[in-house]
């Protein structure tokens, strides 16, 4: 007797006289009465991206019919029912100019089962929407400019396939616990090189790693194994997040910060949803919107949280805002509460990298807000205090630390030490001139505008130099990705 099989691959049964095995002819029958839930690279396909390209829902429609997943194109008239339409209204859709109309959208988004991440409107609250009820028409989609340089095509795909694949797969439900406890190894040594590394080093094999663990989640896995992998893509989230960030990619690290706390959230990891927290400060803070950073922590502050790194590093951010607003008292206060917060954490919790919070990095904190208080004798304690802990081999944080005490001690008068303190720290072999230190840079050398001495003018040759040369060096990594 011939040995048949379904299209799935399953053995067809001997008295099974058709061509489909009984479970896909379950979902054949069902596929009558409403859209059938699809594999997240479904959407993936050139074809489906021109569609949703050209924001034409009957083209994303055609392309869903006649999509190779379903073996058959299916017909007209079996989508049309979806809806609830006709034959020949679908026609038109397909054919014709395209909707505007938001409810009809929504309705064929939720119909087809379209994901959230890829429409070009809110399924929810209609914030993109005109008065008029038509679509706002700014693009989702922008070649990204990463400090300024142009990141190649082939990265900036796949790191924009990655954002669609993580949101799509985050909800679906094997793999082996050597294989998952590699992955959390991976993400944890990532959290911690992200400070050690230039982006470009950083970023292919954090996407490499996202890539695997999402192949995982588009299988269900045991409970278990689902919620370490989850937990591992909320990591190589908020990696991917402070990464952009340092670029100065602020809408895209704040979308790869709330893809961290989606995925915190799922699992129910408070920890990281609060760590994904703290990244998003990072953008009002850098923005200089204090009272933004105000409102986006004292929900969670004020709910009296389990003292850990993550809340102190919210206190942390709490302390410089209140110190942008002059607010000198409540300044101290918070810088308190971080420290309380520190001391009664586990101190297996206290750990390197951007998955916690460290004395150093308080200390800094604490000298940032002294500067901007204008209190430089406490700013340049401070400053030394975070230098004598951080790693030296970081490529970020302790010439931020440099730079601030090069500004307090411009503040108390010591321009000639300032200049140096200010030249050692952009001169330092580590030194990774990404957005957060340009800013600190044009802070101290906002400091002593209008000062002309030669160390002054030392200070100013070297910041032009060397920035340039550090975008050039940095366009090169880039372009080799």
């Amino acid at each position: 007797m011939q040995i048949r099989y379904c299209r799935c691959g399953s053995r067809l049964a001997p008295d099974n006289t058709g061509l489909l095995c009984s479970a896909c002819q379950s979902k054949s029958r069902d596929v009558l009465l409403n859209a059938p839930a699809v594999p997240p690279d479904f959407w993936m396909t050139d074809r489906m991206r021109d569609a949703f390209a050209n924001r034409h829902i009957g083209q994303i429609i055609n392309t869903y019919r006649t999509h190779s997943f379903h073996g058959k194109a299916l017909s007209q008239d079996v989508v049309a029912r979806w809806a609830g339409i006709s034959q020949t209204q679908l026609s038109r859709i397909e054919s014709g100019p395209p909707l505007h109309d938001l409810k009809r959208l929504m309705h064929w988004a939720h119909t087809l089962r379209i994901p959230q991440r890829l429409l070009w409107f809110d399924l929810g609250e209609p914030s993109g929407i005109s008065e008029t009820g038509e679509v706002s028409t700014s693009l989702r989609r922008d070649f990204v400019a990463l400090g300024g340089f142009a990141v190649g095509s082939q990265v900036f795909g796949l790191l924009e396939r990655e954002l669609d694949m993580i949101h799509m797969t985050l909800d679906r439900g094997t793999t082996s616990e050597e294989r998952t406890s590699y992955f959390e190894g991976i993400a944890d040594d990532l959290g911690v090189q992200v400070v050690k590394v230039a982006p470009a080093t950083a970023l292919r094999p954090v996407l490499m790693t996202l890539h695997s663990i999402r192949a995982l989640l588009e299988e269900r896995q045991p409970t278990r194994q689902q919620i370490r992998l989850v937990r591992v893509s909320a990591k190589l989230s908020t990696v991917i997040g402070e990464i952009m960030f340092n670029v100065g990619q602020f809408s895209k690290a704040h979308e790869w910060y709330k893809t961290a706390e989606h995925a915190a959230y799922d699992v129910g990891d408070q920890y990281l949803v609060e760590i994904a927290l703290a990244g998003q400060a990072y953008l009002p803070t850098y923005s200089n919107d204090p009272r933004g950073v105000l409102a986006l922590l004292m929900p969670r502050l004020e709910a009296d949280p389990t003292p850990s790194p993550a809340i102190a590093w919210l206190w942390g951010f709490k302390a410089r805002a209140h110190a942008a607003l002059s607010e000198s008292d409540q300044f101290q206060r918070s810088i308190e509460c971080a420290r309380e917060c520190l001391a009664r954490s586990p101190e297996e919790m206290i750990i390197p990298g951007i998955f916690s919070f460290l004395p150093e990095k308080l200390a800094f904190y604490e000298a940032t807000g002294a500067v901007r208080l204008n209190e430089p004798d406490s700013a340049v304690t401070a400053a030394d205090r975070a230098l004598s802990l951080y790693d030296p081999s970081e490529t970020t944080e302790p010439t931020l630390a440099k730079l601030e005490r090069a500004s307090a001690l411009a503040q108390a008068g010591e321009i000639p030490q300032a200049c140096r303190v200010a030249k050692d720290a952009l001169l330092g072999p580590n030194t990774y001139h990404g957005v957060t230190v340009r800013t600190y840079a044009r802070r101290f050398d906002q400091t002593i505008r209008g000062i002309q001495s030669p160390e002054t003018r030392e200070w100013r040759e070297v910041l032009a130099q060397v920035h340039g040369r550090k975008n050039n060096v940095s366009k090169r990594a880039y372009q080799e990705m």
